[in-house]
């Protein structure tokens, strides 16, 4: 399917709208929608998963309702019923008219069960809910003393459909809708009138977004059907809770459709966005009820500030290098929109004059983000031993990898380096800020052990995390020297020599490592061919195991009756370890290929002599062709897990040619401590960050059997 065309608008507003008389979707064959609404939008930018149930599944879902929801309900039947928009008409005696309405009124409250209407505090029963219905009702009328200004009904709650053509662009989805009322003043203006019954009134100054697509597809509705352009559109809302100071309970906001260019600006966006949307094409539709700095949202979203090439266009144009000065200088060439002028700079101030000094961190983050045209909202912060995480509540469509861009400016304005951004918080619709503390705090020793399950290190929130070694299944600790990886193992393997019905196996290539718990140990190795003898002896008992359990019928060492100890290999300088590996397989390779080339000139020798030499040769090739430490090291990955057997591994080295594919498909679990570089912290954990820890304990763990990086702090030896 195609993409529906940006409309190319004229400056002068309101626009010319023609009814267009043909049916259905022309141009966009197979959408799943035959028009739109303003309920339909709303529903769309709000609870997608409704707008499927309701508009593209067609099915209804009886809801409960609050007792002022059912209310404005029951007083738009009454005021229906008392202007004329019923098929029987009203008397027309005022008085008669107003009983009529009400009878309507009531009418509609008795169909509506009880069983459908949450009660509250303040409207508990079914007598309080006929007592606000009155008081809503006669104060409604009263109050807006709606009839002096009509010259003539034109419509009342009359459903209408258009396909329309605006400033001769036809838009290609119809619109559907009903006006609550629809007159002509004493002026000679055409007037729409919405009813709104409310607990407590909307602030005046906000550009509400709801009520900008409301007046839109009225306004391009009315105009389709009456083929004159409407004046206004005027919310009246009745807050229906009595003002204890006994001022007025009505207010009207008022949009005139010629000075506010904004509304048509904004719904046609909106329009397009949806479209596509439904067409398949990834685009941003905003939630109008909740867009933070709404003023500054909504503008935004107008001038088409989330699209880089725009914006950089648009600044071009006024000649600004930030959101805050474009938005000013488009609502100072405005007149009608200068009443919001206020509101932006409160809400927005300009970068050139932020004092940042002045400042909490959370208010230095925000700013900073917000001169980037970046709106998020302070939401809480933890304090951990390390660092403090700084939470805020992105605005709506606000794209997570556009915030993790920016660490470079937060570092700046907060004034420390080190900062990570976590765009969004694991399990959470919030993004957060880690930054370091100036003073950290380390915790205690560690705590005890919980059955297999050793601690590691402490949250953010100063709990202990713990990690059960059998489940891990295998792990992999790496970090650059100082930055408390040879802390972090020996605290395992402490725990470890611990565990009930277990053995610690140590593999020391450097010989000084692991060497304080040699005596412990069920083993300790340092020499490459002590190494190579253990790794070959691991291999066979595991291969020995999974025979037993194959023998009992069972999968792994969990489910075997007869008790067979858990084993724990614990390799220090893993990097160290391949590398002479490798070299003694390379060796093992070239003597394999030299003793070949003298097997073939032994042949040319006395026969006896050739024998002999035949055999001491073939020994000798037996002998290299053995598995290496890595090849053993990677059976046991593979297979070690269901037999009891389980790698911790640390290097302060983790390459790629040595932390390999094979390797981080086999240690899901891994631990990295303070990296020298980004690159480093990929090999690890598969995305940067490590680079930015503070050292001496500061980790992240990456556990499959949690969501996200855990950032923790190390306890002390």
């Amino acid at each position: 399917m195609k993409r529906i065309r940006r409309a190319k608008l004229r400056k002068l507003t309101p626009p010319k709208v023609i009814a267009r008389n043909e049916v259905g979707n022309t141009e966009f064959a197979g959408f799943p929608l035959d028009h739109y609404s303003y309920s339909s939008f709303t529903k769309f930018s709000t609870n997608p998963l409704m707008f499927k149930v309701n508009y593209l599944n067609g099915d209804q879902i009886e809801t409960t309702s609050s007792p002022t929801n059912v209310i404005g309900k029951a007083v738009h039947k009454a005021l229906g019923a008392y202007l004329g928009g019923e098929e029987t008409p009203p008397p027309s005696d005022e008085g008669e008219a107003i009983k009529f309405g009400h009878s309507a009124g009531i009418d509609y409250l008795k169909g509506y069960s009880d069983g459908f209407i949450e009660y509250n505090d303040r409207i508990k029963n079914r007598a309080k809910l006929d007592e606000k219905f009155a008081f809503a009702f006669f104060g409604y009328i009263k109050e807006s003393n709606l009839k002096k200004n009509i010259k003539e009904i034109l419509l009342v709650e009359k459903m209408l459909q258009h396909k329309v053509e605006v400033d001769g662009k036809v838009l290609p989805i119809p619109l559907k809708g009903s006006a609550d009322l629809v007159y002509r003043d004493l002026e000679d203006r055409i007037i729409i009138w919405d009813h709104k019954f409310t607990e407590r009134f909307s602030n005046p100054d906000a550009i509400d977004g709801a009520k900008l697509i409301q007046a839109a597809t009225n306004y391009l509705l009315v105009h389709a059907e009456l083929n004159e352009a409407p004046h206004a559109m005027v919310f009246t809302e009745y807050k229906i809770t009595e003002n204890q100071d006994k001022s007025p309970q009505i207010r009207e906001y008022w949009i005139v459709f010629d000075q506010h260019p904004l509304v048509f600006q904004f719904f046609y966006r909106f329009y397009e966005d949806i479209t596509n949307a439904l067409l398949g094409r990834q685009v941003y539709v905003p939630n109008l009820y909740a867009i933070f700095d709404r003023e500054v949202a909504i503008l935004a979203y107008i001038h088409r500030l989330d699209v880089d090439e725009e914006r950089d266009k648009a600044f071009k144009k006024l000649k600004v290098d930030n959101i805050t000065d474009f938005l000013k200088k488009k609502i100072e060439k405005d007149g009608a929109m200068k009443r919001y002028l206020e509101t932006v700079s409160q809400k927005f101030i300009s970068a050139k004059t932020l004092n940042y000094k002045a400042m909490t961190v959370e208010e230095r983050i925000k700013m900073k983000l917000a001169e980037h045209g970046l709106s998020v909202d302070f939401h809480s912060k933890v304090v951990g031993c390390s660092v403090v995480q700084y939470r805020f509540e992105p605005s709506i469509g606000l794209k997570m990898s556009k915030i993790e861009s920016y660490v470079k400016d937060i570092e700046q304005v907060v004034e420390v380096s080190g900062i990570r951004i976590l765009a969004p918080i694991p399990d959470t619709g919030l993004v957060g800020f880690e930054v370091p503390n100036k003073e950290r705090t380390y915790p205690a020793t560690a705590p005890n052990v919980r059955g297999y399950e050793i601690p590691v290190g402490v949250d953010l929130l100063g709990e202990a995390l713990y990690l059960d070694l059998r489940e891990a299944p295998h792990v992999l600790i790496a970090g650059a020297t100082g930055s408390g990886k040879s802390v972090c193992m020996t605290n395992i393997i402490k725990n470890a020599l611990s565990l009930p019905k277990s053995q610690v196996h140590l593999i020391d290539p450097k010989m000084v490592e692991l060497a304080p718990f040699a005596k412990e140990a069920a083993s300790y190795n340092h020499d490459p061919k002590m190494i190579l003898d253990l790794l070959k002896e691991l291999v066979d008992g595991m291969n020995a195991r999974y025979a037993k359990m194959q023998e009992a019928g069972v999968r792994n060492i969990k489910d075997f009756k007869r008790t067979m100890p858990y084993q724990f290999v614990f390799i220090d300088e893993f990097a160290d370890l391949i590398m002479t590996s490798r070299q003694l397989k390379a060796r093992s390779k070239a003597k394999n290929s030299a003793n070949k080339i003298i097997a073939r000139e032994a042949k040319k020798l006395d026969p006896t002599l050739a024998r002999k030499k035949m055999k001491e040769i073939q020994t000798d090739v037996e002998e290299v062709t053995e598995f290496s430490c890595e090849d053993l090291l990677m059976l046991l990955a593979q297979k070690g897990r269901a037999a009891g057997i389980h790698i911790v591994m640390a290097t302060q080295r983790p390459s790629v040619d040595v932390i390999n594919g094979s390797i981080k498909a086999n240690f899901p679990t891994r631990i990295a401590f303070r990296t020298s570089t980004a690159i480093d912290s990929q090999v690890i954990i598969d995305q940067a960050g490590a680079e930015k820890l503070l050292g001496k304990g500061d980790m992240l763990l990456l556990d499959p059997s949690r969501i996200g990086l855990q950032r923790l702090q190390g306890f002390n030896a």
